[in-house]
């Protein structure tokens, strides 16, 4: 497609315009659109089929239509990921679309860097400027000179971005997530020698055991996890699941657990081991899967003899008795299952708990059985960057080696850890090009912003990386006509490489994103594909995406690497900071990309309550140590910085365990989100796993002080609810 083209074409798309003059929020909200001439009739509703795009899940979406507006989100009842439900953050992307700090048009910075001045442009001009960054790079194939920064990829976006950026010469591409889940493609790597995202079968187990996956919140996939559960618990009439958690807090997923055990924080590998070591001496094991591993019986024997109940008790601050319960349950309990998540992953030995964790499952034999783990094809799994390549271009941007950086979908300078001294890097960088369709963190940093529609208006296809066991592709396509003059982020890719010229004539030949998407599922079906490409890819539309029937179970022989036992140390010393601090995903907010929705932040969080805001978790008994009182505002110090909120009396955590949620601390993302609550982010310690290189997001020690009373906003507090005072009204 010609500049020209994308130009007339997408301008022409911005058909629909808000209404002055609301008085209300929720007003501002929801704006009704002006009509287009033809294809309207009054009352009557229309639902297309998509895919959401609020976390990597990729659940299916029907959003209903009336009068050219978008009026509500529900499920996919054909989607396999999760046949019908919806979290409340798919929901609530309603209000993405029509929320009121969008940025509607191409800016260019006019103040220094940071201060948020800008001026808009058009976008050809847009255009001009980063083609005049772009070419002399690809002139010179100086690849290395240019940063390219995306949440993680998949599908045609993957691909179009490797040709897009191939013709450059190396670029530094990371995929950037904080909640990514490269400790879980690892150890399936070394356990099962396929690095891709287990697909676990808790809806036909009838044990569960989770250390620290809180998959009813926000681990991999919790919508379709979740209602897994619930069939676990009830969708057979004879047959009610267990089901256990080790952690050193009680999240929503714990407390729906029949047995709780608050280990301490880095210790869940020996949990873990003691538990196998139970299996194996008392011969509740499956002989044929360790044989298929390679693991000598005897061997193994020795390995895990000094992890006895008694031993590890003392290690973890349970008791014999408990952990030796849970090992006969999960002994003698068929079908069972063993997973892991971010509060066992963020540990300092993340990456070898996990194994632990895996062997497990190999113990008990339950690799492609009903009611235990499966493994999908090592396709299927997202682009993604390790926090080691995010450490290497720091220290490339701060050494002024990057000359043009491009950032997509990602907000680095909230998400990376302020240790870590991402945006200090930035001062290194020639020329920032953000596509944000908020005034992120990052875009706050910007030279030139180009923004991007947001999902609703976007073309697009998503291969879920968790919560399938074959080939899914969700579909994206757009409900309404684009609300502003944004433009499409793969559109100015494909616009960017017809200006430049060869090789991207070759390379990209389509003349548009919905083209190359077409052209790549119709190829991939294969002699699969009956009839016509054109009624089939219809039929995919309305269906929601293509989705292959699982191919046939099987068991996988590969070595299986055993864990190396390594203590889960934390920075900073014990004595001037004796807490723990454990930070997790807000499961209203995830890791903070939705905090721009008000339906997110008045929405309760579930076990304290708390809305539009941050807050600490602490003990009682250690809250009263310290003489502080529910709502208190307190300091929480860690060898990287301090930050003041309200304390939470809870007494769902262990007495020298802290936690705050991820999510809030925003310098920008809109009203809403800007300087809402703090960034837990601040607080951590650029700690790494050496063996790994893995983050150690939850190694962290802290001390909490007293400060003033505080005033703490919860459900059905005065500001807990849409007042004027609090949306800016």
């Amino acid at each position: 497609m010609k500049r020209r083209d994308f130009l007339q074409l997408t301008g022409m798309s911005a058909t629909a315009t808000l209404l002055a003059g609301c008085r209300k929020a929720n007003e501002q909200l929801i704006p009704f659109l002006v009509a287009p001439e033809d294809g309207i009739h009054p009352g009557q509703a229309s639902y297309y089929a998509s895919t959401c795009c609020q976390c990597p899940a990729g659940c299916g979406i029907l959003v209903r239509v009336s009068e050219g507006r978008a009026k509500k989100i529900e499920g996919n009842p054909k989607h396999p990921v999760n046949r019908g439900g919806l979290c409340a953050r798919g929901q609530a992307a309603l209000q993405e679309l029509y929320h009121p700090d969008r940025i509607r048009q191409p800016l260019k910075r006019t103040g220094p860097r940071g201060s948020g001045q800008f001026s808009p442009i058009s976008w050809e001009e847009g255009l001009d400027l980063l083609i005049s960054r772009l070419s002399p790079l690809l002139e010179e194939k100086q690849g290395g000179k240019m940063a390219l920064l995306t949440s993680p990829l998949s599908g045609t976006m993957a691909d179009l971005v490797r040709r897009f950026i191939e013709p450059f010469g190396p670029v530094h591409h990371l995929a950037w997530e904080f909640s990514a889940r490269e400790w879980h493609y690892g150890a399936s790597k070394t356990s099962f020698g396929t690095e891709a995202l287990p697909d676990f079968d808790i809806e036909k187990t009838q044990y569960l055991l989770s250390f620290g996956a809180d998959f009813i919140e926000t681990h991999l996939s919790p919508v379709r996890y979740g209602r897994a559960f619930g069939a676990m618990r009830q969708a057979r009439p004879t047959v009610r699941g267990r089901f256990s958690y080790v952690g050193s807090r009680l999240s929503l997923t714990a407390a729906s657990a029949d047995r709780w055990l608050p280990a301490r924080p880095g210790s869940e590998m020996l949990v873990a081991l003691a538990i196998a070591r139970e299996l194996v001496t008392e011969n509740h094991y499956d002989r044929q899967a360790l044989a298929a591993a390679g693991i000598d019986p005897g061997q193994l024997i020795q390995f895990l003899a000094e992890f006895s109940p008694d031993k590890v008790a003392q290690a973890t601050g349970l008791s014999a008795r408990e952990i030796l319960a849970t090992a006969r349950d999960f002994a003698t309990i068929r079908p069972a299952l063993a997973m892991a998540g971010d509060g066992a992953a963020w540990q300092a030995n993340g990456l070898e708990t996990l194994k632990a964790v895996n062997l497990l499952n190999l113990l008990i034999g339950n690799q492609a059985e009903e009611g235990g783990v499966y493994l999908p094809p090592s396709s299927m799994h997202q682009v993604q960057s390790s926090n080691r390549s995010m450490v290497d271009l720091i220290a490339k941007m701060e050494g002024s080696e990057i000359d043009l950086a491009l950032i997509h979908g990602a907000n680095p300078a909230y998400s990376v850890p302020k240790a870590f001294g991402f945006r200090q890097s930035l001062e290194g960088v020639s020329y920032l090009v953000s596509f944000a369709s908020f005034m992120d963190d990052t875009a706050l940093e910007a030279d030139l912003i180009l923004p991007d529609h947001t999902p609703l208006e976007s073309w697009g296809d998503v291969e879920p990386a968790a919560g399938v066991r074959s080939q899914v592709t969700g579909l994206m396509q757009p409900v309404v006509n684009p609300l502003y003059d944004t433009r499409a982020f793969a559109e100015v890719l494909l616009a960017a490489g017809h200006d430049l010229g060869a090789p991207f004539t070759t390379t990209l030949p389509w003349e548009s994103y919905p083209a190359m998407i077409k052209d790549r599922l119709v190829k991939q079906q294969g002699d699969s594909r009956p009839g016509d490409p054109d009624q089939w890819w219809n039929k995919q539309l309305q269906a929601g995406g293509t989705f292959s029937p699982p191919p046939p179970a099987r068991r996988k022989a590969h070595p299986f690497e055993l864990p190396t036992v390594q203590a889960a140390a934390p920075s900073g010393s014990d004595r001037e900071f004796p807490l723990y601090l454990q930070v997790y995903q807000s499961p209203v907010l995830g890791d903070g990309r939705q905090a721009h929705l008000p339906w997110l932040q008045q929405l309760p969080d579930p076990m304290t309550t708390a809305v539009w805001g941050s807050w600490l978790e602490i003990n009682p008994k250690t809250a009263a140590e310290m003489g502080i009182e529910q709502g208190d505002l307190v300091e929480v110090r860690s060898p990287q910085g301090m930050l003041k909120l309200p304390a939470v009396l809870y007494p769902g955590i262990r007495p020298e365990v802290v936690a705050i949620p991820i999510g809030q601390g925003h310098r920008g993302m809109g009203r809403y989100a800007m300087k809402r609550g703090i960034n837990t982010l601040d607080l951590l310690a650029p700690l790494v796993d050496e063996s790994s290189g893995l983050p150690a997001w939850g190694a962290n020690r802290v001390r909490v002080s007293r400060v003033s009373p505080g005033d703490l906003v919860t459900a059905g507090h005065p500001e807990g609810s849409y007042r004027g005072e609090l949306l800016g009204i």
